[in-house]
């Protein structure tokens, strides 16, 4: 439920900032900050698209899977980055650092989320069990 509330509110967030630089733009014209605004939808929607392909590579091992797409996303980040250039010749590296940054936070609050799924769904289950073995 909270990742739902988080995903749909982060959604929603999303949108009303493109919304209010995209009129800003019609305003004012390109200007540096509304650049990097549209630079990094660009840069999210390309990271969500690797993401899906990545999963539909399913490895039996968890790990593998997860440094599959940690590589293949910081690749593309600095790619973008060197082409938008976010990044000079000197620190290429910064790229892999930042998508390190986002990520590690992220599949922690995952993972404590999903075991609280887990959670409710074996309260449940025993539940069900219960009234299963009364009846």
């Amino acid at each position: 439920m909270l990742k739902e509330i988080l995903k749909k509110t982060f959604i929603f967030t999303a949108i009303i900032i493109l919304l209010v630089f995209f009129f800003s733009f019609l305003m004012i014209g390109m200007k540096p900050e509304i650049m990097l605004v549209f630079e990094i939808f660009i840069l999210s929607f390309f990271v969500t698209i690797i993401q899906h392909l990545v999963k539909q590579v399913i490895c039996t091992y968890f790990f593998v899977n997860i440094m599959i797409e940690y590589v293949s996303v910081s690749v593309f980040v600095f790619l973008y980055g060197y082409f938008v250039e976010w990044f000079f010749k000197s620190n290429w590296w910064m790229a892999f650092v930042y998508v390190a940054i986002v990520y590690v936070p992220a599949y922690f609050l995952d993972m404590v989320v999903v075991k609280r799924d887990i959670d409710y769904i074996n309260t449940q289950l025993e539940r069900i069990r219960e009234n299963n073995d009364k009846i």
